[in-house]
């Protein structure tokens, strides 16, 4: 009987979680209010502070439990007997199939992470800094392997991060565009830039 009720409390805690980071993906985190979560969940705002005592705990527990996963899923792939390239290959399509699977969080961490203040802001960027730093080994074995400047690694992850995080302002995975062929794509546009980086010059340069 005890272990049914611990069960069905934390499926109650998901659905409101789950109901919750919803909401705010609807409104955005500085429009949405407490009441408007309350509504959405059929609960009274007192309920919800059993769950979380503010709204700020809310997204900050919503976007580490997003990075968390983030991070649990990278480390998950499997990389044995694959190149640099098939590597940033593999990150890429986790990344577009991440969006795909989980666009309210995906949305969130992107637009609202600065909403965080203090500890929670600390914990959130640390944990992003620990994701990005697949994406910066992964690009620096391939500029070392084909000796290409490994200047400013940091740059190319954080634009190549940015490519694939940001498709939740345009991209509809029920559309015309299968997730494996924008992820093939992404790939294509940075591996150009990648290789010829220190040869385009100026805005006249020939390609």
């Amino acid at each position: 009987m005890k272990n049914y009720k611990l069960k069905e409390q934390e499926r109650r805690k998901k659905e409101i979680y789950r109901i919750a980071t919803k909401t705010l993906w609807q409104k955005g985190y500085d429009k949405t209010t407490i009441r408007d979560i309350a509504r959405a969940t059929e609960m009274t705002t007192a309920g919800l502070y059993y769950y979380f005592k503010s709204k700020e705990e809310l997204l900050f527990q919503i976007l580490d439990s997003h990075m968390d996963d983030m991070i649990a899923g990278i480390e998950k792939i499997p990389l044995e007997g694959a190149d640099s390239i098939d590597i940033i290959k593999k990150y890429i399509q986790y990344q577009v199939d991440t969006y795909c699977n989980d666009k309210y969080r995906t949305k969130l961490i992107l637009n609202d992470d600065d909403c965080l203040t203090g500890e929670w802001y600390d914990q959130i960027k640390e944990k992003q800094r620990t994701y990005l730093m697949f994406w910066r080994k992964a690009i620096e074995a391939y500029c070392v392997k084909k000796m290409l400047s490994t200047a400013n690694i940091a740059i190319d992850a954080h634009c190549l991060v940015g490519m694939c995080g940001w498709i939740y302002r345009w991209y509809d995975p029920k559309g015309e565009i299968k997730p494996e062929n924008l992820a093939l794509k992404i790939f294509e546009t940075f591996l150009f830039g990648l290789t010829n980086k220190g040869k385009i010059s100026s805005p006249d340069a020939e390609l």
